[in-house]
């Protein structure tokens, strides 16, 4: 049997023999072929994955520059979050009925998917235990990070109060260390499409991750690169999201898969009238 690829190419299917992976121009044509969706398929993945219209929620808010990006292959500034729920696999082993257990997850999931869409974010994907999403910056850099701060802080806190206490319901053993840890990253990334579905690639996931991995439940960190592009715009190290809501940035060096000796991060604890949310 001859194995073989398809193309993208007048002409057809070739033989995976006569494919050279040095042939960069091949390379790159089919990539283009395959990796730029177009017409009615893009407008699906955005339907997935991009924010609504905050007036009319039957549509995208994707602008014209985010959309030649996607069509052209080319970097796009983003801030990533991944959030994850600690000791998920405990959850699910203690917990006494399974089904019950995925609806709590789809419904905590689906809530913070639409306050995503409705606050400019993307969603990405759902990884089992959290999920990964992201913020384009087009703009102001600062005004981003606070919607971020203000996404990470409502996440928290909401599942501290109503998705916390509906796993545990439903558990026969309650283990500690149960909670959300967020870890955020920024730099350029690509939207491209993986197995026909549209997602986010570049060096900020892998960030994002190692930051999530690095911090307890109810903690958010900021690898190096958007912890000091938010407190560069800070008078003080402390700052505001609304009337009762403030945070605070501490530098910290944090034990990565990358850099095991410690690397630079910036941990972000939240208040609300001068007394502390998490920890």
């Amino acid at each position: 049997m001859t194995l073989a690829i398809n193309t993208g190419i007048p002409g057809g299917i070739a033989p995976l023999s006569c494919f050279n992976p040095e042939d960069t121009q091949y390379v790159s044509q089919i990539a283009m072929n395959r990796l730029a969706p177009e017409g009615e398929e893009i407008e699906h993945q955005f339907r997935s994955h991009a924010p609504l219209d905050r007036f009319d929620p039957t549509r995208t808010n994707v602008s014209p520059a985010i959309r030649k990006s996607i069509s052209e292959i080319t970097a796009i500034e983003a801030i990533v979050l991944t959030v994850d729920i600690r000791r998920s696999s405990s959850v699910l082993k203690e917990s006494i009925d399974i089904p019950q257990y995925a609806r709590i997850l789809d419904d905590f999931v689906a809530e913070f998917r639409t306050v995503l869409h409705y606050h400019g974010g993307w969603f990405d994907k759902f990884t089992g235990d959290g999920f990964i999403c992201y913020w384009l910056v087009e703009n102001s850099f600062a005004e981003r990070m606070e919607t971020v701060l203000d996404f990470c802080c409502s996440v928290m806190d909401n599942f501290r109060t109503y998705y916390y206490p509906a796993f545990v319901s439903n558990m026969r053993n309650e283990p500690a260390g149960i909670g959300l840890s967020i870890g955020v990253d920024a730099g350029p990334c690509y939207l491209t499409p993986i197995v026909g579905d549209l997602t986010i690639i570049g060096s900020p996931i892998v960030g994002s991750v190692r930051m999530c991995d690095s911090c307890p439940p109810y903690h958010l960190m900021l690898n190096a690169y958007p912890g000091s592009r938010l407190l560069e715009g800070m008078a003080t190290v402390c700052g505001r999201l609304s009337e009762d809501i403030g945070y605070k940035l501490e530098i910290k060096a944090v034990e990565t898969k990358e850099y095991p000796d410690g690397q630079v991060a910036y941990s972000v604890e939240f208040y609300r009238k001068g007394e502390r949310l998490f920890f």
